[in-house]
């Protein structure tokens, strides 16, 4: 995968060492680049995917190139994960999970069917499921945006997500913030 930036000399310095060490190649040739970053005011190439963000949040939109690369090399990461019920273990697709959930030490996802124990914890999921939209709300929550039908703005900054299934959960003022800005609100 080759990368084209477009920012400041100092954060296209800063990427390009995140690339290398990532094995991403970087170009200034925008007809060989399959992504181009580009940060928030600078022109942007037409008929390319840009990824547009702010000078201060260069490293989530890495992180979105990174996990992007990670999720097409099939050596690296599936479309599934294993989770446990009914003292048996199952393949759980990972577009069939609703929503992930932390109590204590356990760490459960939930789908249409059924719930399942899962064996990492919730930090692991939030960075292996980024990429296909499962995202954190809260400290104990991560939920499936695809399975999201309104997003309401709430009390002190907050929001809730209303799910497709009528459940209703709370997402934080620390990661309202960063939904609001993932989702362009």
């Amino acid at each position: 995968m080759t990368l084209q930036l477009i920012c400041s000399k100092t954060i296209t310095e800063k990427l390009i060492k995140l690339c290398n060490a990532g094995d991403i190649g970087t170009t200034n040739d925008t007809d060989k680049a399959d992504f181009i970053m580009c940060e928030r005011g600078l022109p942007q190439p037409e008929g390319k995917i840009c990824i547009t963000f702010d000078a201060i949040d260069y490293m989530e939109s890495f992180e979105l190139v990174k996990n992007y690369r990670a999720s097409n090399d099939q050596s690296v990461l599936t479309d599934t994960i294993t989770g446990f019920a009914n003292n048996r273990y199952s393949v759980i697709g990972i577009v069939d999970i609703h929503y992930i959930e932390a109590s204590g030490s356990e760490v459960t996802c939930y789908t249409s069917n059924s719930d399942f124990q899962l064996k990492n914890t919730l930090y692991h999921y939030e960075q292996d499921l980024l990429s296909y939209g499962i995202i954190r709300i809260n400290k104990s929550q991560l939920v499936n945006i695809l399975m999201v039908e309104e997003i309401v703005p709430w009390f002190n900054a907050r929001l809730v997500l209303k799910m497709k299934d009528e459940r209703e959960f709370e997402v934080s003022k620390h990661y309202a913030k960063s939904l609001k800005k993932t989702l362009d609100l």
